[in-house]
């Protein structure tokens, strides 16, 4: 997987909250401490549950990283709400998983994200039948410090 450092260095796929397209530059975030980042932004999907923050303190940037799950059932509704919102790319099949590219934005604030979706490891080759997918999550990085 990429890492977060180099997406936001090279600016890849870049839109705003308010869906997909050119956005603002990024820039370092004013978010100081971890917590449910889609919540504090009001953009938290129903159905999405938040599992954890961690402030990766060695890391370039020292990004904090929020996680999520979202039970299998729900897993289209949640990927179809991300790909309105913010561009996020349909999940595909890939090797073991469901998967799509991460994807970076800028809020309305002027501060940046990068957020994922995938699937846990699953035999399951089908959309139709994601229900049996236990649970997919969600990760979303933003950074505390200019790169």
């Amino acid at each position: 997987m990429i890492g977060i450092s180099a997406l936001l260095l090279f600016g890849l796929a870049s839109s705003s909250l308010d869906g997909p397209g050119r956005a603002e530059p990024p820039t370092a975030t004013s978010i100081a401490h971890c917590g449910d980042i889609l919540a504090q932004m009001h953009r938290k999907p129903p159905h999405v549950t938040f599992t954890g923050c961690r402030l990766m303190t060695e890391a370039q940037g020292r990004p904090l990283r929020a996680t999520y799950k979202v039970d299998g059932q729900y897993a289209a509704a949640v990927e179809t709400y991300l790909v309105k919102a913010i561009g996020l790319a349909r999940l595909r099949r890939s090797c073991c998983q469901w998967d799509a590219p991460p994807r970076s934005f800028v809020d309305k604030q002027g501060r940046a994200f990068t957020l994922s979706m995938n699937s846990q490891e699953t035999a399951i080759t089908s959309r139709a039948r994601w229900n049996r997918i236990r649970h997919f999550q969600i990760t979303i990085e933003t950074m505390t410090e200019e790169i």
